[in-house]
C-alpha cells in the first residue's frame, strides 16, 4: 500500500531534518492536497496579491521566512497567476535580493528535492515542474553564496539528473493551466550547475548524460515551446568550463546525432517516431548554433566547425 504524504509545513520541515533522501515510489504526494495549504489566515489569496502590488517588500524578515515556506505549497497551484504570478516570483525576487537566510535556503533545498524525488498525483503536472524550476533558484544562491555541503550539492545533482532522465510529461504551455515545462526547468537547473565552479567533472558528465537523454524527447514529443534552446544553454555552459576539449565537444556532438534506432537519418522519412526525433535534434543543434555562430568567445568559436558537421549529417 502507498503512504500519502500529508503533513502540516512544519512537520514537514522537522522531519525533512531526519531524513536521507532516496527515490521511493511508495511515498505520494497529492499536489491538490498541498495547494489547500498555499493560503493561511495571515496571508490569504488578497494579501498575496496586495504583497505583489506592494512589489515584494515585506520588511519583517521572520514574517517573511514563515511565508516563504508557505508559499513553495503554492507550486501546486494550477492557478498559474498564484504558482508563476505570486509564489515564484516573489521566492525568486528574495532569493536574488538574499533577502533569506541560510537556514530558510536549506528548508527550501529540502522541500523542494523531496517533492522530485517522491511519487507525485498531480493531474496538472505542475507541482514537480515548478519545484525544479525553484530549485534552479535555490542553486543559484548556492552558485553566488555557497551555503551547501559537498554532499547537499552532489546530491542536488543527483536529484536534477534522475528527474531530467526519467521525465516523460513533455507538456509545455496550455491556455487553462499555463507553464508545465519539465524539460525546460530542469535544464535551468543544469545550467546553474554548470555556473557552479564547485561542481566536479564527473557531476558535470553526468549532467551531460542527462540533457542529452532528452534532446529528442524519446521520440514520443515534438519540441514546440522552446526547449530546444533552454536545452542547449545548459549544455554550451558546461563546456565552457575549461574541463573540456574541443574533442570531448565532437564526441558529445557524434553521439547526441547518431541516428539509431533508425540506419541513416534518410530513414526517418518513413514514420512518425522518425520525423520527430529528425524535428527535435535539428531544433536542438539550430538553437546551438544561433546562439553561438556570432560569439566572440575563443571557446564557442572552436566548437562552430564540430557543429556545422552535426547539421550537415542530421538532413
Amino acid at each position: 500500500m502507498k503512504t500519502v504524504l500529508y503533513i502540516p509545513l512544519i512537520s514537514v520541515m522537522l522531519f525533512f531534518s531526519h531524513i536521507a533522501f532516496s527515490f521511493d515510489g511508495n511515498v505520494s504526494i497529492n499536489a491538490e492536497q498541498v495547494s489547500e495549504q498555499c493560503f493561511s489566515k495571515q496571508w490569504p489569496q488578497s494579501a498575496l496579491v496586495k504583497l505583489k502590488v506592494d512589489k515584494f517588500v515585506l520588511e519583517d524578515k521572520s514574517q517573511k521566512e514563515v511565508l516563504s515556506l508557505q508559499l513553495l505549497n503554492c507550486l501546486a497551484k494550477p492557478d498559474a497567476k498564484i504558482r508563476d504570478g505570486i509564489a515564484f516570483e516573489t521566492l525568486s525576487f528574495w532569493l536574488r535580493g538574499s533577502q533569506l537566510s541560510n537556514v530558510i535556503h536549506l528548508k527550501m533545498y529540502d522541500y523542494l528535492t523531496h517533492v522530485l524525488t517522491a511519487k507525485v498525483n498531480d493531474v496538472n503536472g505542475v507541482y514537480q515542474s515548478f519545484s525544479m524550476l525553484m530549485l534552479s533558484e535555490v542553486a543559484r544562491v548556492d552558485r553566488k553564496s555557497p551555503f551547501l555541503t559537498s554532499t547537499q550539492r552532489d546530491r542536488l545533482v543527483i536529484v536534477g539528473t534522475h528527474f531530467l532522465t526519467n521525465l516523460r510529461d513533455y507538456r509545455g504551455f496550455s491556455d487553462k493551466v499555463g507553464w508545465r515545462h519539465g524539460i525546460a526547468h530542469s535544464s535551468d537547473l543544469m545550467l546553474q550547475l554548470a555556473l557552479n565552479p564547485k561542481i566536479t567533472k564527473a557531476q558535470l558528465d553526468t549532467m551531460l548524460d542527462a540533457l542529452a537523454s532528452q534532446v529528442t524527447a524519446n521520440e514520443q514529443h515534438a519540441y514546440i515551446h522552446g526547449e530546444p534552446k533552454r536545452i542547449a544553454m545548459a549544455v554550451l555552459y558546461i563546456f565552457l568550463n575549461k574541463q573540456y576539449s574541443v574533442e570531448d565537444w565532437h564526441k558529445w556532438l557524434s553521439r547526441v546525432t547518431i541516428s539509431s534506432p533508425f540506419n541513416q537519418w534518410q530513414d526517418v522519412y518513413q514514420s512518425e517516431k522518425g520525423l520527430t526525433k529528425l524535428h527535435n535534434t535539428q531544433s536542438f543543434l539550430f538553437s546551438l548554433y544561433a546562439t553561438i555562430k556570432t560569439s566572440k568567445n575563443e571557446t564557442l568559436m572552436k566548437m562552430i566547425p564540430a557543429l556545422e558537421q552535426a547539421i550537415k549529417a542530421v538532413n
